[in-house]
């Protein structure tokens, strides 16, 4: 399905201001595939890497031309894949033509890397602009890396840690994975006191899931991890992270105090977000597409001066707000129950607070000062509650 520029300008014309809008790239490439990953990602060639270059320029450009009076962009964030892959001199060109082609006061840069990354490019990835490194360690016990089929160890993430602080990086975040099968509480212990070691500014810790589609299925199947087990480390998890500082602000997010991810934030808090590249999404006003996962009709759209899309939906107002109180419950925060029902003042909102008390009732939810939040403790089933509140 192709979508023109034309068409996402005509639902952008009736805002009466420019939307802050975060930055998203997908870049594809690894060198290797990890057996539980999710995400389009394919085998890196230099001819593959220089067409996603190439493409990636002119789609930023095309997107540009129609939608640059529209927006103000404040954070942009490369993922994938291995952005990392990147070199310094490639990042500082994308992120001049994005600066040159939209109005920006950009905040924050992310760049996902593995701790195999390249150490000597840390210091041309600081100069190029970005200011926030987001470091695959997944774990600090060398035997679960094994398990994961990664290509780093213990020693390395730290080494790579150490070398991005000598290079000027101070907010680092560290992405860690629990409920992996063959964990121990050994594991748990290791990895707790290498991050009180590190005492980076963000810690991500996610469960383990979704392996029905992915190689890793086989080594879950002859090792699973029951239902009891993730919510022991979980728990375990946000215990230890309090105690050391960090502040929970979303299901899978800790932070020192000033160190939220601002990009990530945008998801959650229904913000305006724009993607560049196969697979990446984005979120303008009412509308949320996602561009197909698929190197050769994403070049063919873009000369053709369009997107191809794999879902473009236009959302209408009960729709957005059934999102925006999705999203924000993931947050500690939750959602401003009293802002939410002034924005959008002709929608009826009686049918949600009847649920809301019944919710409440049961413990699932906390409406205090207006603010509509899960409790903490219920945090692992936000999925289950979410769902009995809008459906």
């Amino acid at each position: 399905m192709k979508i023109s520029f034309s068409e996402i300008k005509s639902h952008l014309e009736g805002y009466p201001q420019k939307l802050r809008t975060g930055i998203y790239l997908h870049y594809p490439f690894c060198l290797s595939k990890c057996p539980y990953c999710h995400f389009f990602s394919l085998i890196r060639d230099n001819h593959l890497h220089h067409l996603w270059l190439e493409i990636i320029k002119k789609e930023i450009k095309a997107t540009s031309e129609h939608l640059s009076d529209f927006l103000i962009i404040d954070t942009v964030y490369f993922g994938g894949g291995t952005p990392s892959l990147l070199e310094p001199g490639e990042i500082k060109e994308i992120l001049s033509i994005l600066t040159d082609r939209f109005p920006a006061g950009l905040t924050e840069i992310t760049l996902e890397v593995n701790p195999d990354s390249q150490e000597e490019w840390l210091s041309g990835w600081r100069q190029a602009g970005i200011n926030r490194l987001s470091v695959g360690a997944q774990s600090f016990d060398d035997r679960i890396l094994k398990i994961l089929g990664r290509r780093h160890s213990s020693s390395r993430t730290c080494s790579f840690v150490k070398k991005a602080r000598e290079a000027g990086f101070e907010n680092i975040n560290l992405d860690l994975m629990a409920g992996i099968p063959g964990e121990l509480p050994e594991t748990h212990e290791v990895n707790i006191s290498i991050l009180n070691q590190l005492k980076v500014a963000h810690v991500s810790v996610y469960l383990l899931e979704e392996v029905e589609q992915v190689p890793f299925k086989s080594v879950w199947e002859s090792n699973p991890v029951s239902e009891d087990e993730m919510v022991r480390w979980y728990k375990k998890y946000r215990q230890t992270l309090r105690k050391a500082g960090y502040q929970q602000y979303e299901i899978s997010n800790y932070s020192q105090p000033g160190f939220r991810c601002q990009h990530n934030l945008k998801y959650w808090e229904y913000k305006p977000f724009l993607g560049f590249g196969p697979s990446a999404a984005s979120h303008l006003g009412s509308l949320r597409w996602q561009n197909k996962a698929d190197l050769l009709s994403w070049p063919s759209a873009i000369d053709s001066g369009s997107l191809a899309v794999d879902d473009f939906l236009v959302l209408d107002l009960e729709k957005q707000i059934a999102e925006k109180i999705a999203f924000g419950l993931r947050l500690t925060d939750g959602v401003n129950w009293g802002k939410l029902k002034k924005e959008y003042r002709s929608f009826d909102f009686s049918g949600y607070e009847k649920k809301i008390a019944q919710l409440v009732s049961l413990g699932s939810l906390s409406l205090k000062d207006s603010r509509l939040t899960i409790p903490g403790k219920k945090f692992l089933i936000a999925n289950s509650i979410i769902s009995d509140l809008l459906f």
